[in-house]
Formats: structure tokens, sequence, C-alpha cells
């Protein structure tokens, strides 16, 4: 009952950011009528493409950090449990993202252990992370974060900073004494052995280096396609935007969306989208249809993890799919 009625609260934030961007840019109808007609497709084609290859592109990194735990797992069954759960994440109203399910994926047909399936897969997303903090600092020292009002400014930099402390906190419980605050509370008592377990195999990742150097390069072969696709976006549009101010909306957009209030950061991410590329001086009508692009780009390769779904169903049973 309580996950159907967070599911329900979520989905409701989400058609109501969406309403109230929509409605605050009634009278801009007209303008984005007009910029879809002068949208050029094949700039929007290679945007998508490019959309796609990041999304796909996340198979190596996952797979390099699997590896680290000596479980060689092929691209291409990672590749349709990578699609299937972005297909969760992003158009199922469910509390069991699409995290879970590549979890659930790798143990119910590759025997990967419950634990190193979610450190790979948590593991994955803390480099993720950190890559949008890495381009951040760049983008501060390129200046592009004084086209933000200075509270905007603040607190984007206060969040970043709180990050690192959870990573810091996740990695080191000992300095913050959290295994004593754990003993203190007996409902911690059943599943302080499964947690235990977990961090130990979370943290064994800090003495395979190599694996998570080459994991963290994948990651920003990650960044550069979306920067690519970002920019093919705005040349569809024709917008006065230069591609290095990409730097600073990717990562700016995917640590607000990743507030997990709404299904998918959908209604928060194009909100954000909005908000910060009218900050470089473009025009709001042009910004609304930007950010229900990269929502329609987004929708389709989620609509693609699904098809893979239904197929896997029928096809798995004679394990045409491994």
């Amino acid at each position: 009952m309580k996950r159907k009625l967070a599911n329900i609260l979520r989905i409701s934030i989400s058609l109501a950011l969406l309403t109230f961007l929509i409605y605050r840019n009634k009278d801009n109808f007209a303008n984005i009528i007009e910029a879809l007609k002068d949208l050029n497709v094949y700039y929007l084609i290679i945007a998508f493409i490019f959309y796609f290859t990041a999304i796909s592109f996340i198979v190596f990194r996952w797979g390099i950090l699997l590896k680290a735990h000596d479980h060689f797992i092929s691209n291409r069954f990672l590749w349709q449990s990578a699609l299937i759960g972005f297909f969760y994440n992003n158009l199922l109203p469910t509390s069991a993202g699409g995290d879970f399910y590549r979890v659930y994926d790798i143990k119910q047909n590759k025997d990967v252990p419950i634990n190193e399936g979610i450190a790979s897969v948590v593991m994955e997303r803390i480099i993720g992370t950190l890559s949008s903090i890495v381009l951040l600092i760049i983008a501060y020292f390129m200046g592009l974060f004084d086209y933000l009002t200075k509270n905007a400014a603040l607190g984007l930099i206060v969040s970043g900073l709180i990050i690192i402390l959870f990573f810091i906190v996740l990695f080191f419980p000992r300095l913050f004494k959290l295994n004593l605050l754990l003993n203190k509370f007996r409902i911690f008592s059943k599943i302080r052995p499964r947690l235990k377990e977990f961090h130990v195999i979370l943290t064994g990742y800090r003495y395979k280096v190599k694996y998570l150097i080459i994991s963290f390069l994948f990651t920003m072969i990650i960044q550069i396609f979306f920067l690519i696709s970002y920019n093919c976006i705005s040349m569809a549009l024709g917008l006065d935007l230069r591609f290095y101010v990409f730097i600073f909306i990717i990562p700016f957009v995917s640590l607000v969306s990743s507030v997990p209030i709404t299904i998918g950061g959908i209604g928060i991410r194009e909100n954000a989208l909005v908000f910060v590329i009218a900050s470089f001086g473009i025009l709001e009508s042009q910004a609304i249809l930007f950010s229900l692009i990269i929502l329609a780009i987004i929708l389709i390769i989620g609509m693609i993890g699904g098809i893979i779904y239904l197929f896997k169903n029928i096809l798995y049973r004679s394990k045409s799919f491994v």
C-alpha cells in the first residue's frame, strides 16, 4: 500500500511539474510551433544516435565493474539488460527501478550474487556522479557558474559537497562511527550481516584501481556522447549556444533530476533544463522545446527497452537471449 501511494505521489509530482512548465509558458505556444517548423531533422537524428550510443556504452562501464569480481558476461546480455533497466526507470511507475531489474537479471540468469550485483550498480552510479562533479568543476573554472544567480550557484556547490561527503561516509563509515549507531537499533540486527557483506564488496573496489580507472574513462566517453547529442539538438533548433556550455548544462541537469521525487526524473529534468538554458540567454520557448526533445528521445529509447523486454520474455526460455 505504501509503495502504491509513493508511486502515485511520484507520478503526481511529475505531472504537476510538467503542467507548471506548460502553463507558465502558455503564451509562448505560437513561438514553440514556429520553432518546430524550423527544426533541422538531420541534426535531430544525429542527436538521437549519440544519445542512444551513450546509453548503450553503459554496458562497457558495467561490464568492467563486474569483471573486477570475476564475472565475465557478454556485452550483448548486458546491453539488453541495461536497456530494459532504462525502460523500468523511465516508463514504469514502479518502486522496483531499472537498477533493481539489472541486479535481478544477472542474479537470475548469470548467477551473480545479489550483493556483488548491487555493488556493481551502486559503484556505477557513484562513478557517474563523480564524472558529473568533475565536469562541474571544469565548468566552474571556465566561468560558466557566472550565468547562474548567486543562490543557484551556491545551492549547486553545497549539493556537490554533500554528495562528496555522502561518498566519504559510504566508504569510511567507521570515521563517523556509523557501525556503533547501527548496533544501537534492533531494527538493523537482522540485516546487519548482509549490510556488512555488501559494504565489504563495495569498498573492495578500492583495491581494484585499474577497473575503476577504466570504468571512469568509459564514463567520460559517455559524457562526451551526451555533449555531442545536446549540441546537435541545439543546432537543430538554431540556438546560439557554444559547445562548451553543455559541460555545465548536462551535469547540472543530471544532478537535479536524480532527486528521487518523480518518475525517471520526468518533470524536474525539463524544468531544470529550461532554467539553465534560459540562464544562457536563450528564449524560454526555445528552451522548452529543447527539454521536450530530450524527453522524447528518452521515452523512445525507453520504448526500445520495453520491446526488448517483451521479446526477452518470449525468447529467453530457449536461452536465445543469453
